[in-house]
C-alpha cells in the first residue's frame, strides 16, 4: 500500500469509529429532522434499546456532535440537539444515502 492510500486510511478510521457503530448513523439521521426528545428518537429508530439510545446519544455528546438541552417545566423535559459539528455531517450522511439508494437497494 502506498503513502496515500496508506494516509487516506489513517483519515477515515477515526470517523468509522464512531460513525460506524450499530445505530450512530440513525440516531444522527433522526436529529437532522431536527431536536427530539429521547421517547421520540426511540420510537422513530426502529429497533433500538432504551440502553443502547442513551450509549449512542452520550458517546455524540462526548465528542460535540450532539447536545443535551433541558426544557423548562412544569413538567421539565429534555430534548437532543445536533450541535454545529454535528450538522455539519449532514452532506456527507446525505452523500451517503443517497450512494445507498444507487447501490444498495438492489440488495436489500
Amino acid at each position: 500500500m502506498d503513502d496515500q492510500a496508506h494516509g487516506a486510511c489513517n483519515r477515515l478510521e477515526p470517523v468509522f469509529d464512531l460513525l460506524g457503530k450499530r445505530w450512530t448513523g440513525l440516531v444522527l439521521g433522526a436529529l437532522m429532522e431536527g431536536p427530539a426528545r429521547f421517547s421520540e428518537l426511540a420510537r422513530t429508530i426502529d429497533g433500538v434499546s432504551e440502553r443502547m439510545l442513551t450509549e449512542r446519544l452520550n458517546e455524540l455528546g462526548d465528542v460535540g456532535l450532539v447536545e443535551r438541552h433541558v426544557l423548562p417545566g412544569p413538567p421539565v423535559g429534555v430534548e437532543y440537539r445536533l450541535t454545529e459539528r454535528g450538522k455539519a455531517l449532514e452532506p456527507a450522511l446525505d452523500a451517503l444515502a443517497a450512494w445507498a439508494e444507487d447501490h444498495l437497494a438492489e440488495d436489500r
